[in-house]
């Protein structure tokens, strides 16, 4: 009887052994959820599609948000939305896109010669200047990139008039605002110097003066090391969780600027994740600057799209890391439709779905080299 017992035993825990042995690769198969999630070429291509499916009869990608003027969306949001979205499909394969981008340069070019486009220095609210710096920028990058040499011949006067347009706009000490012409906003004066390097690149007579005083204005807007205010360089008012979509931009173009500081870098990568929930909670969501951090909805995707451009930055060995988590971050907030909003406007899906190809398409978008001449 107990030999008959001890075999017993013996042949369970021999059993027992044997299935935990066996569990490994049980838990490394796949799950049927794993199998069904996009790769990373068919959420770009899906992209694509949307982007091109999006696209208003007249060429237009407008941006949309609480601004309006003569109740209609300002020419400068519906200009540089138009220009976001040409900017991001230039990545993709050239027979798909050639239409939509031709009809978008058309729209652009059209528009650029309104009256509300002329360059202004007036005391006001006014987002004309959101219209010349993503029009240089596309122009810019549309000339770099191969297979459109029809539409960079329409498109080719305008980068120096687009160039002195942005330089013009300068606010006294350097940098640029679309709310005032008082004091710089860092969000909007990295996007403006990254266009002026895309135009230096291509042989446009851009004062080193002027970048030279956007470094300074940008380096002296950097709080505590981890702090960017919206506006001007004092940050009582704002936090580091309201903080974290200016944060990559800023510091990717002192990058840029050859001020760059790779652990500053990866200081404001760091921080988007700690803080990603506080904007989170504002994506699609009323109201702009609110309590308790004063995040606005229009920071979500091109927070995004800048933390992209910052991991790259970073040294080889980190990029690929960085970039597999933050793919992962973007991916929770994508819509069913394969699109990304972060505004309560349905127009600017066209916008925040732009912001992610830009991000996601990685060393196909073209880097501003950085500039040697404000060292």
């Amino acid at each position: 009887m107990k030999n008959k017992c001890f075999l017993l035993l013996l042949s369970f825990s021999l059993s027992f052994h044997s299935a935990i042995a066996q569990e490994p690769q049980t838990i490394e198969k796949p799950s049927k959820q794993d199998e069904k999630k996009p790769s990373g070429e068919q959420v770009i291509s899906k992209a694509v599609s949307r982007l091109i499916e999006l696209q208003h009869k007249d060429g237009a990608w407008p941006y949309e948000g609480v601004y309006r003027v003569n109740r209609k969306i300002p020419v400068g949001y519906r200009i540089g939305g138009t220009a976001i979205v040409c900017s991001a499909l230039l990545s993709a394969d050239k027979d798909q896109v050639h239409s939509a981008i031709s009809k978008g340069t058309d729209l652009i070019l059209k528009e650029l010669e309104d009256p509300l486009m002329k360059p202004s220095r007036t005391q006001r609210y006014d987002v004309r200047i959101w219209g010349h710096i993503y029009a240089l920028d596309f122009f810019c990058r549309m000339k770099k990139t191969r297979g459109f040499s029809d539409l960079n011949k329409k498109t080719e006067l305008w980068i120096k008039k687009l160039a002195d347009a942005v330089v013009f706009q300068e606010i006294d000490g350097g940098g640029w605002n679309y709310a005032n012409k008082r004091r710089h906003c860092c969000f909007v004066t990295s996007p403006a110097v990254q266009s002026l390097l895309l135009a230096k690149q291509l042989g446009m007579a851009v004062p080193d003066e002027v970048l030279k005083r956007s470094m300074e204005i940008l380096k002296n807007s950097r709080k505590d090391d981890t702090i960017f205010p919206y506006s001007g360089t004092n940050s009582r008012r704002d936090t580091q969780a309201g903080s974290i979509a200016r944060g990559p931009v800023s510091e990717a173009t002192l990058h840029l600027l050859g001020d760059g500081d790779e652990s500053s870098l990866q200081d404001s990568i760091d921080l988007f994740h700690q803080n990603w929930d506080e904007l989170e909670k504002r994506r699609k969501k009323t109201g702009t600057h609110l309590p308790p951090h004063g995040i606005a909805p229009y920071y979500f995707y091109y927070g995004h799209r800048y933390v992209a451009q910052a991991i790259r930055m970073l040294p080889q060995d980190l990029q690929d890391v960085e970039f597999e988590k933050f793919k992962r971050v973007l991916m929770k907030t994508m819509d069913p439709d394969n699109t990304w909003n972060d505004r309560v406007f349905d127009q600017s899906k066209a916008y925040g779905t732009a912001m992610s190809l830009l991000a996601l398409s990685r060393d196909k978008v073209i880097l501003p080299k950085v500039d040697s001449a404000t060292e």
